[in-house]
């Protein structure tokens, strides 16, 4: 005999059931990716729903096109944790964002050992837990995946991971450079094909050299900043890495000594590269902006622009830059309250917003993220 219990679940279910599959597809689509997450476990019908590929499908194209998010993470002894907040629609207003709190991921390294951030794409972050241990993770859903290791000549090898996205085949990819720290020997590049479960490391060709930076991919290809040999005596280049075609090339820096020794950020100026840092020159603070016209020519333009006073006493890094020109900065630590700065540079002016929300987080060191956009995929 059936209790009261499976009794009321079966008629729930078949309550269920009376609303049209193209209605749920459409609510679901529309509604916040933690609201759906928490519809996977309502029924089983639902959950066969949210996790078919064709939905996870829309529901990240629909993500592309909102409001992104900022992703703030945080790691505390063994774990990392994770909040998004809106990104300010408004700029010129000072106000409070609150932050929701995603799932915690639980590193497998020691906890005085520090994870690497990778840059977020699609809803994914690569973390680097060990030298040669990489992890993809997707914050709204709680799930990580750990990647198969890859073979090392040494114990002395360091792994540096980058994620890109093809939008013609609408395929992730983890590229990953090898190197010997010890000797300061290149090893190869490896790269994955993160779909279907299948996770496979395949050898392809490059010259060698030695990533300095995280990566970004803007439009299907994937930038990051590299010395051509260990000992950086010669001027730091940016590699593209067309991540559908798996093809490198290299753009030379017109006075790239220079970015040896203050790291840039990779940004998206819209829909050119760019790279930005906060520099500081006969004792005031500046942001250097340089923006890539011409790839094919290795054009670059460069700007200088004097940090507004009110900002001259905080210690800031770039996170990004709007799609309506504003370079957002953020703080290396927590601390409570915590800001975070667009910056107008036609204006030369800032308006900062507080965030609230993970005041109960120790003092850390926090990784600042521009335009998250939320993926239920399960990888």
């Amino acid at each position: 005999m059936k209790t009261r219990r499976q009794l009321f679940l079966e008629a729930q279910e078949t309550q269920l059931r009376e609303i049209p599959i193209d209605l749920l597809v459409e609510i679901f689509s529309r509604v916040p990716a933690t609201t759906v997450a928490t519809c996977r476990f309502v029924s089983k019908l639902w959950r066969s729903i949210i996790d078919r590929p064709d939905f996870t499908e829309l529901f990240l194209t629909m993500s592309w096109t909102r409001p992104r998010l900022l992703l703030f993470s945080f790691q505390i002894e063994g774990y990392i944790f994770f909040f998004s907040s809106p990104q300010p629609q408004n700029p010129d207003e000072n106000s409070c964002l609150v932050a929701t709190c995603y799932h915690v991921h639980h590193i497998h390294s020691p906890s005085d050992y520090s994870t690497g951030f990778g840059s977020p794409l699609g809803g994914f972050i690569c973390l680097q837990e060990r030298r040669v241990s990489m992890v993809i993770c997707n914050p709204v859903t709680g799930v990580s995946v750990s990647l198969p290791k890859m073979e090392s000549k040494s114990v002395n090898t360091y792994a540096k991971p980058f994620l890109g996205y093809d939008p013609i085949d609408k395929q992730f990819k983890v590229l990953c450079t090898k190197v010997d720290t010890k000797h300061t020997s290149y090893e190869q590049h490896e790269i994955m094909t993160l779909e279907n479960g299948k996770y496979l490391w395949r050898k392809i060709q490059c010259e060698p050299h030695y990533p300095r930076s995280n990566g970004i991919c803007i439009d299907g290809i994937l930038y990051y900043t590299a010395s051509v040999n260990p000992w950086m005596e010669v001027s730091m280049v940016v590699l593209c890495f067309d991540v559908r075609s798996e093809r490198f090339r290299f753009i030379n820096i017109d006075g790239g000594a220079s970015w040896m020794f203050s790291p840039f950020t990779l940004i998206n100026y819209k829909g050119k590269l760019g790279a930005a840092r906060i520099t500081v020159s006969n004792l005031k603070r500046q942001l250097e902006l340089w923006v890539l016209e011409d790839a094919m020519k290795c054009k670059w333009y460069k700007n200088i622009y004097t940090v507004p006073p009110r900002l001259q006493n905080f210690r800031l890094t770039v996170v990004g830059m709007t799609g309506s020109g504003e370079v957002v900065l953020s703080p290396l630590r927590f601390s409570d309250p915590f800001y975070i700065y667009y910056y107008n540079l036609e204006r030369n002016s800032f308006t900062k917003f507080r965030i609230q929300g993970f005041e109960r987080c120790e003092p850390t060191e926090v990784y600042t993220s521009l335009d998250y956009a939320e993926n239920l995929k399960l990888m």
